[in-house]
This record gives structure tokens, C-alpha cells and sequence, in this order.
């Protein structure tokens, strides 16, 4: 495993969130994707798209906590809601790399 990688835990934690407050597809095969890709490297995006739009990515660079954001021209009062839920979510699952 790289270091500052995730592990499957963390990955399938972090999906979690992903689906449950922004909308990422809630299947089996998104998931397993994700947590193969996630785990064992450091991974900087992660396009889930969900409830904000095609621009909706996950943003993680082991420095800070992971984070979502979606394209500036598809921002709107709903999507930044989403948004700023997704990221207090994952701000207290405390996955953090030095």
C-alpha cells in the first residue's frame, strides 16, 4: 500500500457518505469500483456525479479531509446544501494523511 493510501474501510466509509448525502449511485458495482481504486493508492478525484450534476467529484490530497464540489456554472442554493453536508460528513469520518 502507498503511503498515505486508504484503506477498504475508509474508501467504503467515504462512498457511503457519498451515497448517502450527495446521491452517488447506490449499487454494488459503483462501490466495488470505488473502493478497488481508492484503496491502497492516494486518489486526488473521483468523479460520482450523484445529485450535483456531471461535475460532482470527490477531492481527496492527504493534506486535509476529503471533499466534494461540483462545476462553478452548475452551483445553485440546493446543490451548495449538498455540498457543505457531504463535507462536514466526511470532515468528522477524520481521514487525514500526514
Amino acid at each position: 500500500m502507498r503511503p498515505g493510501a486508504l484503506t477498504e474501510g475508509e474508501a467504503d466509509a467515504i462512498y457511503t457518505a457519498l451515497v448517502e448525502e450527495a446521491g452517488a449511485p447506490d449499487d454494488v458495482y459503483d462501490r466495488e469500483m470505488f473502493v478497488r481504486s481508492a484503496a491502497g493508492v492516494l486518489p486526488l478525484e473521483w468523479r460520482f456525479q450523484g445529485r450535483l450534476g456531471f461535475g460532482g467529484k470527490l477531492y481527496f490530497d492527504g493534506e486535509r479531509p476529503p471533499r466534494v464540489d461540483c462545476y462553478p456554472q452548475d452551483r445553485n442554493e440546493e446543490r451548495e446544501a449538498i455540498i457543505a453536508r457531504t463535507n462536514e460528513r466526511l470532515t468528522i469520518l477524520e481521514i487525514l494523511r500526514a
